[in-house]
């Protein structure tokens, strides 16, 4: 099975890394970050949860960071997104819904019926230069033990069809899926949707992320999601460590002749720098195999 050519690698540490870091990172500092891992060569980056802070203090000041990071985006060519769970969070972006039941109830207090109803009224009330992708955590698996049925992404898909969406984000959220298991999901949603229309989110709890990306390269899945040092986890995933390290990924991709713009170097640097400064655990490989 060829391999693709490219792969286009969205950074999601400010978000999905930086969400459960215990001390509160100051605004500066988040933003001074968010531009190194754009002159990394991020194109694509998640840049902050539309949250209430009461809930995930570290993504109080969403709004100051996104405002103070769109111009240096869009000079740089970077598209940004951002994560909403509700109609107050979505005056920014509008992504809901889960493939586990109980992962749903603990993550948006709603279960999947009402997380997918109010998720089609958000989106047919979006206009304009809108693109909607359908975040679904815990599609390889649920780590509370409920079913996970392949079936369920039939309905799901039809429903987000019904109001325009077309893109998908798939999600290992307790990073538990086995590369056999990927490939099975992957599989039953590419011939739903096509490979083009999905982003792999895969969460490296028990080590196997990276070979899980593997499987999904081999599927002609392109887009990924990744994260800076490996930094992140679900609060509603118990023992959830982050999404596979974006040096890693980049690593992988780069050596397999697959083209991902990010300069490795610059990557792991910036990984160091940034865990040593905001007190943070180094994940992933590189940037220790690189500078240890």
């Amino acid at each position: 099975m060829s391999l693709p050519k490219e792969a286009h690698i969205q950074e999601c540490c400010p978000r999905d890394g930086w969400q459960n870091h215990a001390e509160f990172i100051p605004t500066d500092v988040k933003i001074k970050y968010i531009r190194r891992m754009i002159d990394c060569g991020a194109k694509e980056l998640e840049v902050t949860s539309f949250v209430n802070p009461k809930v995930m203090p570290q993504m109080a000041d969403a709004a100051a960071v996104f405002e103070a990071i769109k111009p240096y985006a869009a000079e740089k060519g970077c598209t940004l997104s951002t994560l909403a769970l509700n109609k107050r969070g979505a005056d920014d972006a509008v992504a809901a819904g889960s493939h586990s039941e109980e992962h749903n109830l603990r993550n948006s207090r709603r279960t999947i019926q009402e997380s997918m109803a109010q998720f089609k009224e958000l989106a047919s009330q979006q206009t304009g230069d809108v693109r909607i992708q359908l975040a679904l955590p815990c599609v390889f698996g649920s780590p509370f033990g409920d079913e996970i049925p392949l079936e369920r992404l039939d309905w799901i898909v039809e429903e987000a069809h019904s109001v325009g969406v077309e893109y998908f984000g798939l999600a290992d959220t307790s990073g538990i899926s086995t590369p056999t298991h990927t490939r099975e999901v992957l599989r039953h949603m590419i011939g739903l949707v096509g490979a083009d229309h999905i982003c792999a989110h895969l969460h490296d709890t028990h080590g196997m992320g990276i070979a899980n990306a593997f499987v999904a390269l081999e599927e002609g899945v392109t887009h990924f999601d990744a994260s800076l040092a490996a930094m992140g986890g679900c609060p509603f995933a118990p023992g959830a460590k982050g999404n596979i390290a974006t040096e890693d990924l980049v690593n992988m991709c780069e050596k397999m002749g697959i083209h991902t713009g990010y300069n490795l170097e610059m990557l792991t640097q910036t990984a160091r720098d940034m865990c040593e400064e905001i007190h943070a655990h180094l994940g992933g490989s590189m940037a220790l195999a690189c500078h240890g």
